[in-house]
């Protein structure tokens, strides 16, 4: 349950659960791994979206991060595999991220409550928001603001999303993406896609492996979750957010016999969890959005991108997608991160000639 579900629901079903997907956007893959799918819903509660489902459990998935009251009304009536509403405020509260980094070696973004003047140089951030939706250039930042709202210095550097297991005896690297983000939508910090890498250097990884563990020993946190950073160019982490979920960039490691989603619920559980198995092939995503409004029809953009690159997040047949949504993700898999980025960059070139007006 969540805003995309596509990627945990494909997880889920290669590990043989069966599985009833909320989401946003229904897409055909989605629906292909799923024994039902219904649309989540802004004026209905998590609780009443269930209500007269057969539902063993429950996992939370990005998107859901505003409606923390929600999510904690629904452990009464369902088992919740994932992050309670305590430990999502906690793990987005500033001054709580200001101390673990401090802990684990890492610097954090200067920030503060009033617009600086000049603005130059800084976001503006929303508190509890997901995917890079709430974060705006400062001087053009939105008119409406909540008290929790604040304004973070910009760090200049190369962003990665990391990703760990936390289970009840261990907290275990799953691996590392570099983000890709082109700036160019309205949204400019808009989740965009990311880049498996091999590895980090040996002292970045273990400072962020110290970060991880210190969260987990003091949130007791369970499952899967991430943490973004950026690195910049004298090699210091400056820690941004931890996102107590499966993240975007998980699927690119998901290529074990157990699948994440599996081992996710079995930390949960409280369960022995299997050891995570890596792969030296690397996957990329990269996710197209619509620069205008436009008919989809599947052929048209599989002709014009290479057999070699997977499309997913399908949307169903003859969809009207306006401008700025989501059209579908690219996935590629190669030996080599440049070489993942080129063919990926050389798709979202191709893509244009894929899509029209009806």
């Amino acid at each position: 349950m969540g805003a995309t579900a596509r990627a945990a629901a494909q997880s889920a079903r290669r590990s043989g659960l069966r599985v009833a997907a909320i989401d946003l956007f229904g897409d055909r893959d989605l629906r292909d791994v799923c024994d039902r799918w219904s649309p989540l819903r802004s004026d209905r509660s998590l609780t009443e979206q269930l209500a007269g489902e057969s539902v063993d459990a429950v996992v939370p998935l990005g998107g859901l991060e505003s409606r923390l009251q929600e999510l904690d009304a629904l452990r009464e009536t369902h088992r919740v595999f994932g992050a309670t509403a305590q430990q999502i405020r906690q793990l987005n509260d500033p001054a709580w991220l200001d101390r673990a980094a401090q802990v684990a070696g890492l610097a954090r973004p200067p920030r503060c409550t009033h617009k600086p003047s000049p603005a130059s140089g800084w976001l503006f951030k929303r508190a509890l928001s997901t995917g890079g939706l709430g974060v705006f250039i400062a001087d053009s930042m939105p008119a409406d603001s909540d008290p929790d709202d604040w304004f973070e210095c910009q760090i200049p550097g190369r962003s990665f999303g990391v990703n760990f297991l936390a289970s009840r005896d261990r907290v275990d690297w799953i691996g590392v993406a570099a983000s890709l983000r082109s700036r160019q939508r309205p949204k400019p910090f808009q989740y965009e896609g990311s880049i498996g890498l091999p590895m980090l250097p040996d002292s970045l990884q273990q400072r962020l492996q110290r970060l991880a563990e210190y969260i987990v020993q003091e949130t007791q946190l369970r499952g899967l979750f991430g943490i973004d950073v950026i690195v910049d160019p004298a090699q210091r982490i400056w820690l941004l957010e931890v996102n107590p979920r499966w993240t975007a960039s998980m699927e690119l490691f998901d290529h074990g016999s157990t699948s994440l989603l599996q081992l996710h619920v079995a930390a949960c559980q409280e369960e022995e969890v299997a050891a995570i198995e890596t792969s030296k092939t690397l996957m990329g995503k990269r996710v197209l959005y619509a620069d205008r409004p436009i008919h989809f029809v599947y052929q048209r953009l599989r002709d014009a991108i290479p057999a070699a690159i997977q499309i997913a997040d399908v949307p169903t047949e003859n969809s009207e997608i306006p401008q700025g949504q989501p059209i579908c993700s690219l996935i590629v898999l190669g030996a080599c991160p440049r070489e993942i980025a080129r063919q990926l960059a050389a798709a979202c070139r191709n893509k244009r000639v894929s899509v029209d007006r009806r």
